[in-house]
């Protein structure tokens, strides 16, 4: 079955420290005025929370150079901090541009449910370059969508 623009669906993938702003506007030159679904996926390190497992992390202040053991509770902070940020800054976008946006957040481990998302109905899937080695990326070259990788600099990547 061929994808026509009437039913293309844009997948932007996101991390933590993604070029929003850019990967945005790769999206919307790939939506173009089609009538494209928008979905915006949150792929967040699990690092955090390996390291807040550990008996010895500690977190120091940038401001007043105290210390605090770094926690699970405190991992999903920051974890909850930053997808509220980048769903704040999509939603932003998209309300300027007039889109719906449906936003998701996965652990970049979770391969299986990313590979889902990611591919299901999907015409174009859009990311940082920082995850073109990614493991997902790597499996989904193999199907027929379109994957473009953006880099801050240079927005022509694919």
């Amino acid at each position: 079955m061929s994808r026509n623009e009437e039913s293309q669906r844009v997948v932007i993938a996101l991390t933590e420290t993604s070029p929003v702003a850019d990967l945005w506007e790769a999206a919307m030159q790939a939506i173009s005025g089609s009538s494209a679904e928008l979905t915006v996926i949150f792929l967040h390190d699990e690092r955090w929370h390996r390291a807040a497992s550990l008996p010895f992390t500690r977190e120091i202040s940038q401001s007043g150079g105290s210390s605090s053991d770094f926690t699970l509770q405190r991992a999903e902070q920051l974890l909850a901090a930053t997808a509220a940020s980048l769903q704040k800054n999509i939603e932003e976008l998209a309300d300027r541009a007039g889109l719906s946006v449906a936003f998701q957040v996965l652990p970049e481990t979770d391969r299986a449910q990313s590979r889902t998302l990611l591919s299901l109905g999907a015409s174009i899937v859009i990311g940082p370059s920082v995850l073109e080695q990614h493991p997902i990326f790597v499996e989904l070259r193999r199907t027929d969508l379109r994957i473009v990788f953006v880099a801050p600099e240079d927005r022509d990547n694919e």
